[in-house]
């Protein structure tokens, strides 16, 4: 094994959980009765104790070793082996899962905490529980209860694993022209059996020797269905076809031509696939026919979320690298004292900035990530319908956030720590290269980051009449409201609100575009939208947490580790607001200018 850069201090998600929001709350929902506040502590040790001990050391060497491409079939790094054998053994592919399939049943806070450290210490690795996961409980979601036996506890276990196919070479984003065909087996006594041919391509997991069987999702148009999104249907379709008793059966015609050789992520299989090459694939109808895309997008909002949540893991885990580095490299004298003693680059100013940004940044990305993890739990288990329905539709709106901003943030702050190790952070004996590397991918995936501006002020702006949106800011506001003039936060709270302003400002914009026929200005400023909303939600939460600090602060020596943590997330908080927060400001001058260049343009300008 090599060397393990992980190294997460876990006080940040302790104080999420249990100072912040409260986890303990959630205990008292019925699926959660058998958990106490303890056994969550215990499951959040343990978690980091593999990330620790054996994810994180796997992590350069399946980066330099890569995925292997043979005679058709895939080879993971030699290391990974021993991590997926940690992480079955431990339950931990099914964290959140029902436990009568075999998961255990976790809060999908706390689930999405631990696998913040699972993605912090391994990023590359830990795509193949991800995707097994999501696609087993969509399987359990909307198959029969043969499907469920057969499948379900198989791939939460880890015996099996699984993907999801949507991309083909000529579909990508546009999953509506895909050309991947269904037509019903005239040799199966089953009707929901169907030949299926096509190509897909960029399929995460595809093709791996970490299991014995892989289940794909498959999107497919069947013969007739119209074209479009709506013609679309959802197959479960296994590289080994699966006898009604569980045995496995013949290779089920799903052979891989070839992985991608990418900038990141080399441990992680990106295969291509050709289905029914042989004419011999069979895959089995998910749910109703012509319905495939809407149940995907279970999976592929709860796989956005996810991927928000790898942009956060690799900017901590960076920060981490960055800050230890700070720490121990003596270069040059301060600024203030350009005759001195060389100091710890910690000591300079731009250095102190960077870091405070990567931690202020990376605790941002936690709070609203976390608080979306602990609004699913909420929308699913709380007793009163009301409260119910404003998690589920703050869900829907933070989902787009989650993903295109964490994952854009995210890449710019790994950026940062590559920079505080200087030349040193360039060559990959040190690990925040690969962090760059890495984490690039992830504004891409699951709905390129424009798609996610687009979804945001296309769809959920206009969740039960606007009033899910309007809901937030004017909760937000009101907040600012409550805290105008403190005595520590004043200015942060003043800035904030005007922020809320200028999100409310530039929605109504969206409204005077539709209406005047300049409907070209919403597409051009939907990404700058995205972020100003973001950013405020962000600083909100934030400022919460900089509340809560303040009154602990009051009770524990300041100088005490408590002490410490507590200080430093007020400064986090200011920081945040004071230098983070502003940008919003700088997108109001750009939205209120109305420039059309990029529109006006002719093509062959470019």
């Amino acid at each position: 094994m090599g060397v393990n850069h992980f190294n997460r201090d876990p006080r940040d998600t302790q104080f999420l959980l249990h100072e912040h929001l409260g986890v303990a709350k959630l205990l008292a929902y019925e699926p959660f009765a058998d958990f106490s506040v303890e056994h969550i502590d215990q499951v959040m040790a343990q978690a980091h104790q593999v990330a620790n001990q054996c994810l994180g050391p796997a992590m350069q060497d399946g980066d330099r070793e890569g995925c292997q491409f043979q005679a058709g079939e895939v080879k993971v790094p030699s290391a990974f082996h021993d991590c997926w054998r940690a992480l079955r053994q431990g339950g931990w592919l099914a964290m959140a899962n029902d436990r009568r399939w075999g998961g255990l049943g976790l809060p999908a806070v706390v689930s999405g905490l631990a696998n913040e450290y699972f993605f912090g210490a391994n990023m590359a690795l830990n795509m193949y529980p991800l995707l097994t996961s999501g696609n087993a409980r969509l399987i359990e979601a909307f198959g029969t209860e043969a499907d469920r036996e057969l499948f379900v506890p198989r791939m939460y276990s880890g015996q099996w694993a699984g993907t999801m196919c949507l991309t083909e070479p000529l579909a990508g984003s546009d999953v509506g022209w895909l050309e991947t065909s269904a037509t019903p087996d005239p040799d199966s006594p089953d009707k929901r059996v169907y030949k299926i041919k096509g190509r897909k391509r960029f399929i995460s997991a595809g093709n791996h020797d970490l299991t014995e069987n892989i289940i794909h999702l498959l999107l497919a148009r069947i013969e007739g269905a119209p074209h479009g999104t709506k013609g679309i249907s959802l197959f479960i379709v296994p590289k080994i076809w699966v006898e009604p008793d569980g045995a496995l059966g013949r290779p089920n015609d799903v052979v891989c031509t070839g992985i991608e050789h990418k900038m990141g992520i080399h441990g992680s299989a990106t295969c291509a696939l050709h289905f029914g090459g042989s004419d011999q694939c069979r895959g089995i109808l998910l749910g109703e026919p012509h319905t495939g895309m809407a149940k995907m997008f279970q999976m592929m909002n709860e796989a956005r979320v996810g991927t928000g949540l790898m942009g956060l893991a690799l900017s901590a885990s960076a920060y981490d690298a960055a800050r230890t580095w700070a720490k121990r490299r003596v270069q040059g004298p301060p600024f203030t004292d350009r005759r001195g003693q060389r100091v710890k680059i910690i000591n300079h100013e731009d250095v102190r900035r960077m870091l405070l940004n990567m931690k202020a940044g990376t605790e941002a990305m936690r709070a609203l990530i976390a608080k979306t993890y602990y609004l699913m739990d909420v929308a699913r288990f709380e007793p009163d319908a009301a409260a119910r329905q404003k998690a589920a539709g703050l869900v829907e709106l933070y989902t787009p956030l989650v993903k295109a901003y964490c994952t854009d943030f995210g890449f710019s702050l790994t950026r940062e720590a590559l920079q505080v190790f200087g030349g040193a952070g360039y060559c990959n004996g040190f690990p925040a290269e690969q962090y760059v590397r890495d984490c690039k991918i992830l504004s891409i995936w699951e709905g390129t980051n424009y798609i996610q501006s687009l979804d945001l002020v296309g769809r959920k702006l206009g969740l039960e009449g606007g009033a899910v949106f309007q809901g937030a800011l004017a909760d937000i506001q009101t907040f600012c409201a409550d805290n105008a003039g403190d005595a520590d936060f004043g200015k942060c709270f003043s800035l904030l609100s005007r922020a809320v302003g200028v999100v409310g400002f530039m929605a109504g914009g969206f409204l005077n575009y539709l209406g005047d026929g300049r409907i070209g200005f919403i597409p051009l400023n939907a990404t700058a939208f995205l972020e100003c909303l973001a950013e405020v939600v962000m600083a909100s939460l934030s400022l919460e947490q900089a509340l809560v600090a303040r009154r602990k602060l009051a009770t524990v020596d300041p100088a005490s580790a408590d002490g410490l943590f507590y200080r430093g997330k007020m400064h986090g908080a200011r920081f945040f607001c004071q230098r983070v927060l502003p940008a919003v400001f700088a997108r109001q001058i750009a939205f209120e200018q109305e420039d059309a260049s990029a529109l006006e343009i002719p093509e062959a300008c470019f």
